[in-house]
């Protein structure tokens, strides 16, 4: 008999050992495979990088623009995917039955999966990374090694938006804040799609979220064009873009959570739904 009936740390830390027990190999071989198309795209993309340099070429190396640009974005993609795939134990009757049976509560069994899809993803993530990049530098420190611009990406110093580099997306603690914010909005949106979708979770919740943005879009508009007169032009903005930036972090975060806690009670309801 479960006495606490929201969280206990015990029961907790036993959920997340059998998810990774039952799990370890789905998790391997995606964590592998991420590794894999990492050091494939960078090794591709150093040859045409490196043949064409001379010989003894210093300074900095010249795929470090393109793998700060690769990080945001698989970083992005695939972090919407792993959230999609939270909650595919839900797929058949017969893994929802073993979910539902799980002692636990409800609450401990939607925060592994969260955990697992959010963080355990973002540190998978990064390994997968580190490990490519330094494939790519042996591969070819070995393939041309008159060459001294061949060096480890600075990882760390991209993730702080400390380096002079790093031009990316801007520059300055502001722009990593929004980043992350939109980046937990976006994800948190795809892990309530996989709440409610536990199938095709990724397809359905990508189609829901452009028919929402597009219906947002069209709403804007048309209040915009019923509020402003039809000679109205905004010559200086309203707001600077510090608060502009702020106000962006301050949504996208209440709406990152919003789904989250969303996605909990879908989560939840799960246990009436499909007992039917």
């Amino acid at each position: 008999m479960i006495r606490d009936t929201f969280f206990s740390l015990h029961r907790f830390v036993n959920v997340c050992r059998k998810e990774m027990v039952e799990n370890w190999k789905t998790y391997i071989l995606r964590s592998v495979m991420v590794y894999g198309m990492l050091a494939i795209v960078f090794v591709w993309n150093g040859y045409y990088q490196y043949h064409n340099l001379e010989a003894g070429a210093v300074g900095m190396d010249p795929i470090w623009e393109f793998e700060s640009r690769f990080f945001l974005w698989g970083l992005v993609i695939w972090g919407c995917i792993s959230a999609s795939f939270a909650m595919e134990r839900m797929k058949s009757k017969t893994s929802r039955t073993v979910v539902l049976m799980t002692p636990a509560t409800m609450f401990e069994k939607f925060f592994a999966r969260w955990l697992v899809a959010t963080c355990g993803f973002i540190l998978v993530f990064l390994i997968a990374f580190k490990l490519a990049d330094l494939t790519r530098v042996v591969f070819y420190l070995l393939a041309y090694p008159e060459l001294h611009v061949v060096h480890s990406f600075p990882l760390w110093e991209f993730c702080c938006n400390t380096n002079c580099f790093y031009e990316t997306i801007g520059s300055g603690p502001a722009v990593v804040g929004i980043f992350l914010s939109c980046y937990f909005f976006l994800q948190s949106f795809f892990l309530l799609g996989s709440t409610v979708w536990p199938k095709n979770a990724l397809i359905k919740t990508f189609a829901a979220g452009v028919c929402i943005f597009v219906s947002y879009i069209l709403i804007a508009v048309l209040c915009l064009k019923a509020i402003l007169p039809n000679n109205f032009f905004m010559t200086e903005p309203y707001i600077d873009r510090e608060a502009s930036g702020g106000w962006l972090i301050f949504i996208t975060s209440f709406f990152a959570l919003f789904n989250w806690v969303l996605a909990y009670f879908r989560f939840k309801e799960s246990e009436i739904i499909n007992r039917w």
